[in-house]
């Protein structure tokens, strides 16, 4: 009988289990913009203040929050930022999307997923939680199409910086209502394996979402 070579099991670090738990709870507004202390952070994982300040750094490297010498603070995004935040989303996610569609108009499994996960949606319009999460998932899958693991890391960062905001100002029923109609007519895009509709309506997508959050933005600051 031959014998199957061991391969090591990829266990994540405790650095890298705080920073994707800190990374999550900063995106869902559980850490607000503002300072945060490591002691807290630490006990509350049980580990020592090493392990959440190497997590800390990775989340300042992505621009979500800033060590100063006795402080960190959760970063807050100005209007200026959120703009030029969408504006690198906008490329980067039709990049994905150019690349992606010739692949997913052969995928009909896929195809029907994305399908599954907008109707999904509707049933979810008055749940926002789960809304969001579906919406997250339809979108993922469809980047995940252009086989570009470091396109898909930056294009979550960015979704990290202006998650919080989403929460707070993407909760209408009628902003729902035009997404959907705007995920619709992308996956009718991608169907017909139209990479320049698609990327055109995905474009459209964020612009409507960018103007939402820059107007809530706006009137916080006033």
């Amino acid at each position: 009988m031959t014998e199957v070579p061991a391969s090591p099991i990829d266990i994540p670090s405790i650095p890298d289990v705080v920073y994707r738990e800190l990374r999550r709870d900063i995106a869902r507004g559980v850490y607000k913009p503002g300072p945060i202390r490591i002691r807290p952070i630490a006990e509350r994982f049980g580990v020592s203040p090493t392990p959440v300040r190497e997590a800390l750094r990775r989340l300042e490297a992505e621009g979500l929050v800033t060590l100063r010498k006795n402080q960190i603070v959760v970063n807050a995004l100005s209007e200026p930022e959120l703009r030029e935040a969408f504006a690198i989303r906008a490329e980067l996610e039709s990049f994905a999307v150019r690349v992606g569609t010739p692949v997913i108009q052969q995928d009909e499994k896929l195809l029907a997923v994305l399908e599954s996960l907008i109707d999904a949606m509707d049933r979810y319009e008055h749940r926002p939680e789960e809304w969001r999460g579906a919406n997250e998932e339809f979108h993922r899958r469809i980047y995940h199409q252009a086989g570009m693991p470091r396109l898909e890391s930056m294009i979550e960062a960015l979704w990290v910086t202006v998650e919080p905001y989403l929460r707070l100002y993407v909760s209408t029923a009628g902003s729902f209502r035009t997404s959907q109609e705007q995920h619709r007519a992308l996956l009718t895009a991608l169907r017909a394996g139209d990479a320049e509709a698609a990327t055109d309506v995905l474009r459209a997508h964020l612009g409507d979402t960018e103007e939402i959050v820059a107007r809530g933005i706006a009137s916080a600051e006033t």
